[in-house]
């Protein structure tokens, strides 16, 4: 296991073991925070003695996510009991449940912008997020991101965001400001493993739209029969903590729109052959004038999913359109 990993994981065990010995005196019958404090203790001797996150049974690699969400167990998924098993299960679908709880909702007319979207995780859990939040002013902040990896640790990843972003939203801060600041607390506070692509955007009721991208796929813009696709304006969130990110300025007319997705969408594959970006900006144009942005969502979801045939998409699906009505 990687040096900096086993540090984090030091770190977050020394943590708790001093939260469990103060915490200890506060209890009558502090038997079960004993039993805590014995597990602690064995898995920073498991540290010490270079077998930290090593299968106890077959004496192969414990899952990274798992140990990120719990560094006191001591076995790989394969040789959890029936009981730890049935823990796990009900662990991940009160997580999914959660996740979910934390998206907005959906088909919104935000004054002059309807927003929609469609989440689709490829497990119970999933690192994609999306939000959309009006503000104060009149304006609505839109969010669309892919949190690295999958699984609990992706999940975990994408709450924090969901939470950094929440906060920093509140200070009516420009969104390349909010963008910056998400990035240097998600970089101070999680391990140099995680990192984020995001998007996230403002738009005002007289149609000026302001975006800022986080090395995220670039979104889409459909203006009057013509699309044109929007890159990146810094890197990832998580990867340098001094990273700046630009501002693109736009302007939207009635029946204008911007699509915004994750790689799992575009990613997909049937055989080798990739669906692609080209594929879904072929069909943009023709979307412009007769559609909702439900309706839109709804022609490329159908489109996808023939595509696919019976083939699951093999990532997280995230996409969402914001249009001017």
């Amino acid at each position: 296991m990687a040096e900096l990993l086993l540090e984090t994981f030091k770190n977050q065990l020394l943590d708790r073991k001093s939260k469990l010995e103060r915490t200890v005196s506060f209890f009558e019958n502090p038997d079960t925070l004993y039993d805590l404090l014995k597990q602690v203790d064995k898995a920073l001797e498991r540290i010490d003695a270079g077998v930290y996150g090593i299968c106890e049974v077959c004496n192969d690699t414990i899952e990274p996510e798992r140990l990120l969400a719990d560094p006191l167990i001591t076995v790989c998924l394969d040789h959890l009991s029936k009981a730890q098993q049935r823990a796990l299960e009900a662990d991940l679908e009160d997580a999914g449940k959660i996740q979910r709880a934390l998206l907005p909702k959906n088909s919104l007319e935000l004054g002059n912008w309807g927003f929609t979207y469609h989440y689709s995780p490829a497990g119970i859990v999933s690192g994609d997020f999306c939000d959309v939040i009006p503000t104060p002013k009149g304006s609505v902040i839109f969010v669309v991101g892919d949190v690295s990896g999958k699984g609990i640790s992706a999940s975990l990843m994408m709450s924090r965001l969901h939470a950094l972003l929440h906060s920093l939203i509140s200070f009516n801060l420009p969104i390349n400001e909010i963008l910056k600041k998400a990035n240097r607390l998600f970089c101070e506070s999680t391990i140099s493993a995680n990192y984020a692509t995001m998007i996230i955007g403002e738009a005002r009721e007289d149609g000026s739209l302001d975006l800022s991208i986080a090395g995220h796929n670039p979104p889409f813009i459909i203006t009057k029969g013509n699309v044109f696709s929007v890159k990146a304006t810094g890197f990832p969130v998580g990867l340098f903590s001094d990273s700046v990110y630009e501002v693109e300025k736009f302007h939207l007319d009635k029946n204008d729109s911007i699509l915004l997705y994750t790689d799992g969408f575009t990613e997909a594959s049937v055989n080798g052959n990739e669906y692609g970006m080209r594929r879904l900006q072929e069909q943009l144009p023709q979307l412009q004038n007769e559609f909702s942005a439900q309706k839109m969502l709804e022609t490329l979801l159908k489109e996808h999913t023939a595509f696919l045939g019976n083939q699951l998409p093999g990532d997280d699906v995230t996409l969402a359109v914001l249009k001017r009505i």
